[in-house]
């Protein structure tokens, strides 16, 4: 008997090491989960079986075949040829950038946007009620988490509201956090009679096996003319009635203009996987004579995701960090960038380019220390890095030689680099990005830098754990 049981977990193990050899690119990653498998009998087996395994990617391309992808013939107007990159203002170092992005994503970049930040809960939120309040047609609105109560409760009842007066409506919330919140938001939704949908809800059998794969979009298209999209979740922390009160921050944008297509194309796309509901023309895409240039930024999405052929997200990181000249402001509530990122950044640094990387001291001591393990060897070259006090932000911003600007969903980890479907959107406009860079700004201000003879003072203890977070970044 024990002999079988031996035999029967060599067996399992041999089959789901070459699995993980075969299918897992990033070498760190596959070491751990060889390691995992091999010193921890079945257990590890499973885990990789639950956790390790893609298999979005196959479900996305069987639902989507055979689906024609909706086409915007209007958008034509707005396309940016890339031989006239330079015609539209962009700086001759950055044209490299911009056709990097365009093969990454397989998005042309749009030209006649406007584009507005939003730094607070309270402007985000008062101007997204306030575009609902306004709907004539349709809202369709994608988020990680959704809470029921506080601004969450505003935000129901403005859906309904819309709902009531004929205004066809889909929300669509990531399955794992929509079961975590307390009050229910299904619930919620389900009284007040809003369609929704769940990605890759774990308590479907289907769907059970890719639970770890989420979607961390946040994705809002009004009437299809006015979209939002950030970092902004629909959250409890970061709104009070109280206007005085301390909450915690983050940085949404709303746009207008041709690239709010693009906003609903990713999001009926996940509708379609979601629930096998196709959404297409009137009411959720108006293109003529709706769609105007009614702007000057030139802006392009990119939705990065695991059933990606590309990883869409580090290319971008990686392009803009290659590309810049003068300087690099990066702020993201999780840096953890891997080997490849820290490279190009220490690259930045040693062509004289100033890089500012900006974090939240107030947040996640684990991943904090993951940080600081990954980042003291940058610092030593030369990177500036800041650590904000409270109130905790949450905002994903990268601005490059004050003229482009990385915003959206994604971090600078593992999770949002290999695991989350993410949005973000990147712009050339040298307004939009001084806009950002004075966030930038008052941030390290308000905070302190941290430098390397700093970093080498703290404890023994502290950079031990500093190291041993570094060690699991992988699954953090």
């Amino acid at each position: 008997m024990p002999t079988v049981i031996l035999l029967t977990y060599v067996m399992a193990s041999v089959i789901t090491s070459i699995q993980v050899i075969m299918n897992k690119r990033n070498p760190v990653t596959a070491s751990l989960w060889l390691v995992t498998i091999w010193l921890a009998p079945y257990l590890g087996s499973f885990l990789y079986y639950i956790l390790g395994i893609n298999r979005v990617n196959r479900k996305a391309v069987s639902l989507r075949k055979g689906v024609d992808q909706y086409r915007f013939p209007i958008l034509e107007n707005f396309q940016v040829n890339e031989s006239e990159l330079s015609r539209y203002g962009i700086s001759e170092h950055l044209i490299p950038l911009a056709k990097s992005v365009h093969r990454l994503v397989e998005q042309d970049l749009l030209s006649g946007n406007s584009i507005v930040p939003l730094f607070s809960g309270n402007m985000t939120y008062v101007a997204m009620i306030d575009a609902i309040d306004n709907a004539n047609r349709s809202i369709v609105l994608m988020t990680y988490i959704f809470h029921a109560d506080g601004i969450g409760d505003k935000f129901i009842t403005a859906l309904r509201q819309a709902l009531a007066r004929g205004v066809e409506i889909r929300v669509l919330l990531d399955g794992v956090m929509a079961h975590l919140t307390r009050p229910s938001i299904i619930k919620a939704l389900r009284t007040a009679g809003i369609p929704y949908a769940l990605f890759n809800s774990p308590l479907l059998a289907r769907q059970f096996f890719f639970f770890n794969l989420r979607s961390h979009r946040k994705i809002c298209v009004i009437d299809g003319l006015i979209g939002f999209t950030g970092g902004f979740n629909i959250h409890r922390d970061y709104w009070s009635p109280n206007p005085e009160q301390e909450v915690f921050q983050d940085t949404h944008f709303r746009v207008t203009g041709p690239i709010v297509a693009q906003l609903s194309n990713v999001f009926v796309n996940e509708w379609l996987y979601s629930s096998g509901e196709t959404l297409r023309g009137e009411p959720w895409f108006f293109e003529e004579p709706e769609t105007q240039e009614i702007g000057s930024v030139l802006a392009r999405g990119i939705a990065a995701g695991p059933d990606e052929r590309w990883e869409r997200l580090r290319g971008a990181y990686l392009t803009a960090l290659n590309v810049a000249q003068q300087s690099v402001r990066i702020m993201s509530p999780y840096f953890i960038p891997d080997e490849v990122l820290v490279a190009a950044i220490d690259d930045a640094i040693n062509r004289q380019v100033a890089v500012d990387i900006i974090i939240p001291e107030s947040g996640s001591k684990i991943l904090l220390a993951a940080t600081m393990g990954r980042i003291n060897e940058t610092l030593q070259h030369g990177a500036r890095l800041w650590l904000c006090p409270s109130p905790f932000n949450h905002s994903k911003l990268m601005t490059v030689d004050n003229q482009w600007l990385l915003m959206g969903s994604g971090n600078w980890d593992e999770r949002s680099l290999r695991l989350n479907y993410e949005f973000n959107m990147e712009c050339y406009n040298t307004a939009i990005a001084e806009d950002v860079n004075k966030l930038f700004s008052a941030h390290q201000n308000a905070g302190r830098q941290l430098t390397y003879e700093e970093y080498m003072k703290r404890s023994f203890y502290e950079r031990f754990l500093d190291g041993c977070a570094r060690i699991f970044s992988p699954f953090l």
